[in-house]
């Protein structure tokens, strides 16, 4: 933790009604009890009145008052409770940054709120099945995007399926579909690219820095050429609707309701991105168009039949003869 970041949760904890130990903040800052010490002569040498109470800890004089942050129950609440949800999003150390600022923000409640948010973040919690560490790129993506910096990529294509190496000019990073995406103009492919962190296999800032083009939105759905889309138009029994638009697949861009079912309207670069959720649907689902997804899928399904078909040994005799 910073030293800034430090004194500041510091002088946060003195505020609060009973004494801090030094040795509990030692452990709180994840530093030493001297360190404590040197922090603790810093607020003071600045002008904030610490009083040391023997056997107790540290408190500021009684008097002394810090510019108050009143926060509301709710927005307290919505505050940790984000904080636990960007424990998951980034590196352990971006999850410790977050952890810091929820102590930051709790330390800041009066008593009564305090008690309330307590109650209230027994009851609510972000489950712990959306956390997990991150891509280890994601500091040095952050790095280029905020100084608009040229970056070199490593990266494994989902299409083709292979390994390149290209210059990018980052415009935005984006959490969804349960990884950080890096909105990119590729250099090699001359376009807008989305690359998932998680294929990210290698990354460096380079010296160079470019010129952000004004007329780009990263955040749009659009950002891609019209040309190198296609649509794919999937149709969903009734019965299994709320379950497909509980989960929808990559691209989704409208749905269609009607008669018995509804129908599913994607845009997309490479079909078998898609794929996945269409098969996830089983028979309840059916490719409309284009005819070269209705392919595929029937491919795909017919290869799954034949492998059950085959039983359990023979697949895998298989698979050990084609290595």
């Amino acid at each position: 933790m910073k030293q800034m970041d430090r004194r500041l949760l510091i002088l946060m904890r003195l505020r609060e009604e009973r004494a801090a130990r030094a040795q509990d903040l030692a452990e709180e800052c994840g530093c030493s009890v001297r360190t404590i010490y040197r922090d603790i002569e810093g607020l003071c040498e600045a002008g904030v009145p610490v009083a040391a109470l023997p056997g107790e800890g540290y408190r500021l004089v009684p008097g002394y008052h810090l510019p108050p942050i009143a926060f509301t129950v709710e927005e307290a609440v919505q505050l940790l409770l984000g904080s636990d949800f960007a424990r998951g999003l980034g590196t352990a150390a971006q999850g410790e940054a977050a952890r810091s600022a929820a102590a930051k923000v709790e330390a800041a409640l009066t008593p009564h709120i305090r008690e309330e948010v307590t109650r209230m973040r027994e009851r609510m919690r972000v489950a712990g099945g959306m956390r997990g560490e991150r891509s280890p790129w994601l500091p040095v993506l952050q790095e280029a995007l905020m100084n608009d910096r040229l970056l070199f990529l490593r990266y494994h294509s989902y299409s083709p399926d292979d390994i390149t190496e290209r210059k990018v000019e980052p415009y935005a990073l984006v959490f969804y579909d349960r990884d950080w995406h890096l909105v990119a103009y590729c250099r090699m492919r001359e376009g807008m690219r989305d690359f998932r962190a998680g294929r990210i296999l290698a990354a460096e800032v380079l010296e160079e820095q470019f010129r952000r083009n004004p007329a780009i939105a990263p955040y749009e759905n659009d950002m891609y050429e019209a040309e190198s889309l296609q649509e794919v138009r999937v149709w969903v029994e009734a019965s299994a609707v709320p379950w497909a638009r509980e989960n929808p697949g990559f691209g989704l861009e409208r749905e269609e309701p009607g008669g018995d079912g509804s129908t599913f309207v994607f845009r997309v670069r490479d079909i078998r991105r898609l794929m996945p959720w269409i098969l996830s649907r089983g028979a309840s689902a059916r490719v409309l168009s284009p005819p070269l997804a209705r392919e595929r899928l029937r491919q795909e399904a017919e290869a799954m039949a034949e492998s059950y078909r085959a039983g359990p040994m023979r697949r895998v005799e298989k698979r050990s003869s084609s290595s």
